[in-house]
């Protein structure tokens, strides 16, 4: 079998050009017109007109392509009726643009599924190694009246209101913000539930402590009623210390049934101090065991009547 010939070759090489779409070349001239005249190995030059390179009529192709250039652009015809090859710069720009922004959507799809999956393994050792009494730093991503709710990285805990500050009087709000960082610790945990309670290692010691600390069995105090039990009536000692008033140590002359009808809300008392619990955090009072000294007060009027 003979040798083809330059000219048998260069005679398919140009019959297969004319099923190219998009063809590369070299710069050989851009016109005054703006119009670029490309060499890509054909019978023919290529033709980018102005109307063809962008859509932004005052763009200069000069200001990007200069001869001896390399360009690639999309066939739109291959006689344009003056023997050149109308190409399309614009549209191979557009068609590249819309397959790069395709790329960019897949490969975000595909770093999004990465990122959920890692997310998944992560949540699944963070509940598979969790224990009571671990350490943690997270933050805070919501604050209700009775708690807040901490973002750990993987999962989110609740630490109660109880668990953060002593004073009940005081405001979630005034004390922590959202997206401040604390400390916290596992208190309790349900896997099967994915809930978490949290401790506030900073919530420090218990004040009770101090200001009961101030008192001792016997101490004869002033007191306003704050509350009120079926047992019995809590009484303020001072902000942050109440005692608690049995139904029984109310008063000698009857039998209290039911606190709210022998004291008021608050009402001031005398009474005297009868027991400190400092393990259950707890003071006894007594009106009864010093009944009569409440007189200032409107108690013993109250009690008569």
């Amino acid at each position: 079998m003979s040798e083809e010939s330059f000219e048998e070759l260069y005679s398919k090489t140009i019959s297969n050009k004319k099923f190219d779409k998009t063809v590369t070349g070299t710069v050989i001239q851009i016109s005054r017109k703006g119009e670029i005249f490309v060499d890509f190995k054909y019978k023919a030059d290529g033709i980018i007109p102005l109307y063809e390179y962008s859509d932004d009529e005052f763009k200069n192709p000069k200001d990007e392509f200069k001869v001896g250039d390399t360009i690639t652009a999309d066939v739109l015809k291959w006689n344009d009726g003056l023997g050149n090859v109308l190409l399309s710069y614009k549209k191979f720009k557009k068609r590249e643009q819309v397959k790069k922004e395709k790329e960019i959507k897949i490969q975000q799809a595909k770093e999004r599924e990465k990122q959920k999956q890692e997310k998944i393994k992560n949540i699944e050792d963070f509940w598979n190694n969790i224990k009571i009494g671990q350490t943690y730093k997270g933050k805070i991503s919501k604050i209700t009246d009775y708690g807040i709710f901490v973002d750990l990285g993987f999962v989110t805990g609740l630490a109660h209101k109880s668990e953060l500050i002593w004073d009940k009087k005081q405001k979630l709000e005034d004390k922590f913000n959202i997206d401040e960082e604390i400390e916290v610790k596992i208190k309790d945990f349900n896997k099967e539930e994915k809930r978490i309670s949290l401790e506030y290692p900073q919530k420090g010691e218990n004040p009770w402590f101090n200001l009961a600390n101030k008192y001792k069995i016997g101490d004869i105090v002033t007191c306003k009623v704050v509350r009120f039990m079926p047992f019995g009536a809590f009484l303020e000692l001072e902000y942050g210390l109440e005692g608690l008033v049995h139904n029984s140590e109310i008063t000698g002359l009857k039998r209290v049934v039911k606190p709210e009808d022998e004291l008021k809300l608050g009402q001031t008392v005398n009474a005297k101090i009868i027991d400190i619990n400092k393990e259950k955090l707890k003071i006894g009072l007594s009106i009864k065991e010093i009944e009569g000294t409440s007189a200032e007060y409107g108690y013993e009027e109250y009690i008569k009547g």
